[in-house]
């Protein structure tokens, strides 16, 4: 059944789990607010559920997302979509979170949505979120890869078309998705997945988005070498201007495969955007040297609300 309404959303304290259904019902949501931070999307919200241990409520005609965990501290709310005041439904959830022996805050809320939402400083207690922060670069500067800043990124996309000249770019489609299933598990046994929790939920977050590619607003594309898949990646229009990157992953034996994925992807399917925001680093210190060699040009910066 797709769900348009929030009459199928239980009303606080109440709450139900994050369906597929659900997409008609937060992407029309969605859609009416001003989005910058990556992980307002119905496709991120989906695939990711279960590692956030999503729940959705409302209150005054609102739609409330917890990421409600089985360690109390590592709880938070979403910025609420629809609201009508924003700051009285989020300091509603807050106080459910707390009432629920659960840490009161906001998370993952961008400049744009404490604007939108009304939150204050003289209400709120906001801190910075910089392990959250989302890297926005121009598409044109990742497709060119043009200057000086750019030198290193060329040479490796130079070296990965002299070494491989029978490869390919195609658009993911349902027969390709068991090749990305499988650079997916060479990836894991690489990185040893089944060792940490982190990169178990991602795992199976890129699972979800390839098993349901058909229900979910993300499009995909692949580099084929020698006809076998060896990278791919997701992702789809997060506002007017900016598309945002779901997942990328590649066949690390292939030199320059990551910088080949990333610049055709962009070229192939995203040249009509300005900005491609490819989401925060976690605090990763490799993943933080990765995105900033990029050079972004900008931050969407994030904050932490608490009640005041």
């Amino acid at each position: 059944m797709v769900v348009t309404s929030l009459d199928t959303v239980p009303a606080l304290p109440q709450m139900r789990e994050l369906k597929l259904d659900d997409r008609a019902l937060i992407e029309g949501l969605l859609a009416r607010e001003p989005r910058d931070a990556s992980e307002l999307t119905f496709t991120n919200l989906f695939i990711w559920r279960d590692a956030y241990s999503l729940r959705l409520s409302q209150a005054d005609g609102a739609l409330l997302m917890f990421s409600w965990r089985a360690d109390a501290e590592d709880s938070f709310l979403l910025p609420p979509l629809g609201a009508r005041d924003g700051a009285a439904v989020v300091e509603a959830g807050l106080r459910h979170l707390r009432e629920s022996g659960h840490d009161p805050k906001l998370g993952r809320v961008s400049a744009a949505q404490l604007g939108r939402l009304g939150i204050t400083a003289e209400r709120f207690d906001l801190q910075p979120d910089r392990d959250n922060w989302d890297y926005v670069y121009l598409v044109r500067d990742l497709v060119e890869l043009a200057g000086e800043k750019y030198h290193g990124k060329r040479n490796h996309v130079a070296q990965f078309m002299a070494e491989n000249r029978d490869w390919e770019y195609r658009r993911l489609t349902p027969d390709l998705v068991a090749g990305c299933e499988a650079v997916q598990d060479l990836w894991c046994d690489e990185k040893h997945c089944d060792l940490y929790s982190s990169l178990r939920a991602e795992a199976r977050a890129v699972k979800e988005a390839l098993r349901n590619l058909d229900r979910l607003s993300a499009i995909g594309g692949c580099i084929v070498i020698a006809g076998k898949v060896e990278a791919f990646t997701l992702g789809e229009p997060l506002n007017e201007d900016t598309v945002t990157i779901h997942l990328e992953k590649a066949n690390a034996a292939f030199h320059g495969l990551y910088q080949v994925i990333n610049q055709q992807f962009l070229k192939r399917e995203w040249q009509r955007f300005t900005y491609v925001n490819r989401q925060q680093d976690l605090g990763v210190e490799g993943l933080r040297k990765a995105k900033e060699s990029y050079r972004p040009h900008h931050m969407v910066e994030k904050y932490v609300v608490r009640l005041g």
